[in-house]
């Protein structure tokens, strides 16, 4: 008799569980996979910055939440500002860039890169 009716309850049990883990989450949080694109889009900003000539990717913080990049640190100039958001912005998934770069007087240009005889990029 024990068993009969223990059939139904685990049956309830587990009909319950599989309601729960059907619902959504609430809107606040993010899902695993808009995570991995913004981790992905922050990791193709910076990549694109560290590979530009007129931008010093290494003042830079680039963060990523559904899509709007946000930029952060200093640069030498408001023409370098100007330069990180353009690239950021032509970075495929950035739907828009906030751009929090401040200008810092006495900090480095970005050095402008020199070819060598064996054909590597000096940097």
């Amino acid at each position: 008799m024990t068993r009969k009716t223990r059939k139904p309850s685990v049956l309830l049990c587990l009909l319950y569980a599989a309601m729960l883990a059907a619902c959504p989450g609430d809107r606040m949080s993010q899902s695993t996979t808009e995570a991995v694109d913004d981790s992905l889009i922050a990791n193709k900003v910076t990549l694109a910055l560290y590979s530009d000539k007129q931008v010093n990717g290494r003042g830079m913080r680039v963060e990523s939440a559904q899509g709007v990049v946000e930029l952060t640190g200093a640069v030498a100039s408001a023409a370098e500002a100007q330069r990180a958001v353009q690239i950021a912005q032509q970075v495929k998934g950035v739907k828009a860039v906030h751009n929090r770069l401040r200008v810092q007087e006495g900090r480095p240009e970005p050095a402008p890169r020199t070819s060598s005889s064996s054909g590597k990029t000096r940097q």
